[in-house]
Order: structure tokens, then sequence, then C-alpha cells
């Protein structure tokens, strides 16, 4: 919950609100019935939630169908979003792009996360088969997987892209806090008004391991949702792989290492994967790291493990672990419901 002067602040969420409303009246878009598919993952709050991951599921999904597919984001924090271009990243045997003006080719290079951003990075590393389109302006990348003619787009962060015509609209929740304090912003969390979840044709409850606590976690939203919406619980498993080559044994006692939303999640996780952590060095979001950082890092967990996510091992492998025994945790995602993915996911 936020603190006892969050009223103080309503009246700029009222106007919030207003805004919000205008941009979306303004620049709604319908989809065109040629490929490709475009599907939005998306949450109401600010703050992670799990479109990320969603998002990597989607694609990983699709490529095993056998279709083509891009993941497609803003890019944040990375080069690509501070210019007007777009950035594509191939997939392994990728045809010719055909013309597109303002299209740069970027390979799958070391420092890739400097150009696409650390999210992008990581489908990236995960999902070899599947392009990568990053531009600030998500139609214009979406525009470049249609000219590609492939036959999904999975749009990373989209809900609030409001001049972006989709077919499928996912939205992600988290199981335990759905709405926040169901406040706008800066009042409180949220992106759009709870009435938003109408939009949804997917609603996803991000840590709603099985059935029963995704019907719990409904019932929070129940009054916004409509009839029609299919839901699906989110589970969640970690497995640590070994990122230098003395992390040979599975640590038992680690610092973590994190730049990400919601560090404390991260460290339940982890707790419920049969690893302690004694120490935590949190950093913000996206946070770009540097060589005093890793010297910080390497000091700071002396003879301890060194445990992180991938999100932050794209940023952090380039730099000299010496002795250190630094672990990934690899976060797999799986949908926990009764609507049959394929039916709205593939074209």
């Amino acid at each position: 919950m936020m603190g006892e002067g969050i009223p103080l602040l309503q009246p700029v969420a009222w106007l919030y609100r207003g805004g919000v409303a205008v941009v979306r009246a303004r620049r709604a878009g319908k989809p065109g019935r040629a490929r490709p598919r475009v599907v939005s993952v998306g949450n109401l709050t600010v703050g992670g939630s799990g479109k990320t991951p969603m998002a990597l599921w989607l694609v990983e999904r699709v490529l095993a169908a056998g279709k083509s597919v891009a993941y497609a984001s803003r890019g944040f924090a990375g080069a690509a979003e501070r210019g007007p271009a777009i950035t594509w990243v191939p997939a392994e045997k990728a045809g010719a792009p055909g013309s597109f003006a303002g299209l740069r080719v970027v390979a799958r290079a070391a420092d890739l996360a400097d150009t696409v951003g650390d999210e992008a990075a990581v489908v990236a590393q995960r999902a070899s088969g599947a392009n990568l389109l990053v531009a600030r302006d998500k139609r214009r990348a979406v525009e470049a997987a249609a000219i590609m003619a492939l036959d999904v787009v999975v749009v990373d962060d989209a809900l609030q892209t409001f001049g972006l015509a989709r077919h499928v609209d996912v939205v992600m929740l988290d199981a335990r806090r759905p709405l926040g304090n169901g406040r706008l912003l800066p009042a409180g969390p949220l992106r759009e008004p709870p009435a938003a979840l109408a939009r949804a044709d997917i609603v996803v409850f991000n840590g709603a391991a099985d059935l029963a606590a995704t019907e719990e976690a409904r019932r929070c939203v129940a009054a916004h949702l409509r009839p029609g919406q299919l839901i699906y619980g989110l589970q969640r498993r970690v497995t640590l792989l070994p990122g230098t080559p003395s992390a040979r044994q599975r640590p038992r006692d680690a610092l973590l290492v994190a730049g990400i939303a919601r560090p404390d999640d991260f460290r339940d996780s982890l707790a419920t994967a049969g690893v302690h952590a004694s120490d935590v060095l949190a950093y913000r979001d996206h946070y770009r790291y540097l060589e005093r950082d890793a010297r910080r890092i390497r000091e700071r967990a002396g003879t301890r493990a060194i445990v992180t996510t991938e999100k932050d091992w794209v940023k952090l492998y380039r730099f000299d672990w010496e002795s250190a025994a630094v672990w990934i945790a690899r976060l797999d995602v799986e949908l926990v419901g009764e609507g049959d993915v394929d039916t709205w996911l593939l074209p």
C-alpha cells in the first residue's frame, strides 16, 4: 500500500486519467486481415508483471508450431529506442527483409543489450529462431514484420500503444496485488482505470500457480471483466545455470544481484528453488552496469556465490569475474488454464 499522502495526488491522477482517455480515443486502430497476426502483451500497472517472460513464452510456442515470428519492443534503455530507425536482429536462416526505409540490421553480438535493451537481448539469447524488431514506434516495427511476411508478431508492453492495431490483447496482472491500491498514476501504480481490463482478450495472473489461485485472483477484478475473456495463471519455475567456470556446486547461500522492478520477488523465487540469499544488492530497473559495479559486486560477495537474473547477466557477463562463482537464474513460465492457447495465438 502507498502512504497516507496519496489523496493529495488524486487531482493529478484525475488529470492523467482524462489525458489517457483522449489519447486512446484518437489513436484507436483495428487490425487488418493480412499477416502478421499481432499479439500484444501489456499490463495496467507500472513495474514488473511478467510481460517479457510471457512474450518470450508465446514466441517460443509460435516457433514450436513451425511458424515465423518476431518479438517487437521499444528496446527500453537501449540505443535503438533513441532514434527513428527500426533495429532488426534477424532470426537464424532469416531471408532478405525486402525494402523498408530506416531498417538497420544488427547481429547477435556480445553488446546486444546496449543496442536493443536488456529484455530484448534475453529474448535474442533464448529464441534464436525469432526475429527481433526494436523501435521507439512499435507500429513501425509491426509494419516491418508485415513486409517480411512473418506469421506472428508478439509486441511487448503494448496495451497503452493505442495506435497499434492488434488481433489479441493479453493483459498481465500480479496475482497477489492485481490493481495495486486501485489508484492511477501518480497516486498509485495504475496506467489506466481498472475498466480498461474490458479491452483484454486474455487476462493472465502472474504468480497464480494453479487453477484455484487463478480463480482467487480473478475474483479480485471480476467487476471489471467482460464475458468471454480467457483467464490464465502464469506458473513460474527458476533454474540455476552456471555463468562462470567457478560455478560448479549449486549454492545454498548467495549474494543476489538484481536490477529489476521487484527484487524481493526474485529473492522469494530463489528461496522456493532452495537458494538462501544472505544479502541482496539491488539496482534500479534496467540499470546499465559499469566496471566499478562489477568490482563492487565481487567485493560484496567475498567467498559467496553470486546469483543474478538473465536480464542482468546479458549486461554483466562482459566483465572480468576472476574466480567468482556466478549463477544465472533462468525463469521459465507456463500458462495454467483451460483455454487452448493456439486458437488465439496462431494464424
